[in-house]
């Protein structure tokens, strides 16, 4: 009788301690859990990221923050909306949306990017472009290029950088640190305009009108580029599209005078003299003292001699 009792009590105190842990795992089922992971754009984890998030109809907030391998995880999440921001000292804040759900189980992951930092303060930067500028060019490719070991998504390091390349005929150099800043930044014209350059260096005319038309499509009022676009199609005797292309440039900028001697030079090889003196009178005319001047006062006279003779020729003709 007492063996009896005894199982009794061990049997009610077992349900005693075990009910309660039904009753929580119960609970916690029911409750909504976010987590995941913030890492960088190398997949590096990010430690230390404070995330918000804001019930947009309440205005309550919670916040929480990533462990050393760039988790996170929170239980008992409120079912609505939320704003959700993603803040650490040195990267960009990120902004995002989220819609908890009761007893529903979110996997987040996050990337932030980093604040590039200001190369204008960097000393080896500094020291570069004193060098640039003083037409020191391997003085300056030396510096460029400890300013961009510490700072590689320097974008203004990695382009002065590919100039020096650039001016000193190292095209192949050129061409691959371009290539480079391209696949970080799509956006800025004057990296497709160099590159085009590097490649009419390489005799890659092609590949220079795609990059310049690229330029293009960022800057569709560019006048330099029509004209660098012009410069390629005469050195390819595409005569037809060089004249649209200058003529575009002269559209854009009517006082560009370098317009007006390159076209003249295509109008002689397509055996326009009549427009060839006009183009090249143009260019007389806003650059009287250019160096080329002399030489294109001896070519006006040669083509206007040639235009009297077939104009007279049409008239004997007639």
């Amino acid at each position: 009788m007492k063996k009896f009792n005894g199982q009794r009590r061990w049997s009610r105190l077992s349900l005693f301690v075990f009910c309660p842990l039904f009753f929580i795992s119960s609970l916690f089922s029911q409750e909504s859990i976010i987590k995941g992971r913030v890492t960088d754009k190398q997949n590096n984890p990010l430690a230390n990221v404070q995330i918000t998030l804001l019930d947009v109809s309440r205005g309550t907030k919670f916040t929480l923050k990533t462990k050393k391998d760039g988790s996170f995880f929170k239980v008992g999440i409120p079912p609505a909306a939320y704003k959700v921001n993603l803040t650490l000292e040195g990267y960009y804040p990120f902004d995002s949306q989220l819609r908890v759900d009761i007893g529903q189980e979110q996997v987040l992951n996050f990337t932030l990017e980093k604040i590039p930092s200001k190369i204008g303060d960097d000393p080896d930067f500094k020291e570069g472009m004193k060098y640039f500028e003083a037409g020191n060019l391997e003085a300056a490719i030396n510096s460029f290029r400890k300013a961009v070991e510490k700072i590689p998504e320097s974008i203004e390091a990695n382009y002065n950088l590919a100039i020096c390349y650039l001016r000193l005929e190292k095209v192949e150099e050129a061409i691959n640190q371009l290539e480079k800043i391209i696949a970080l930044r799509k956006d800025i014209p004057e990296l497709y305009l160099a590159l085009g350059e590097a490649y009419f260096k390489r005799g890659e005319n092609e590949k220079a009108v795609t990059s310049f038309k690229q330029a293009l499509e960022l800057q569709p009022d560019n006048y330099r580029i029509f004209y660098d676009l012009g410069i390629i199609y005469y050195k390819n005797d595409q005569l037809t599209e060089a004249i649209a292309s200058f003529d575009k440039a002269i559209a854009l900028n009517p006082q560009f005078s370098s317009a007006y001697y390159q076209e003249g030079l295509a109008f002689i090889k397509q055996g326009d003299y009549p427009r060839a003196i006009e183009a090249l009178e143009k260019f007389l005319q806003l650059e009287p003292e250019a160096r080329e001047a002399p030489q294109v006062k001896v070519i006006l006279e040669e083509l206007k001699k040639k235009d009297h003779f077939l104009f007279y020729c049409i008239q004997l003709g007639g």
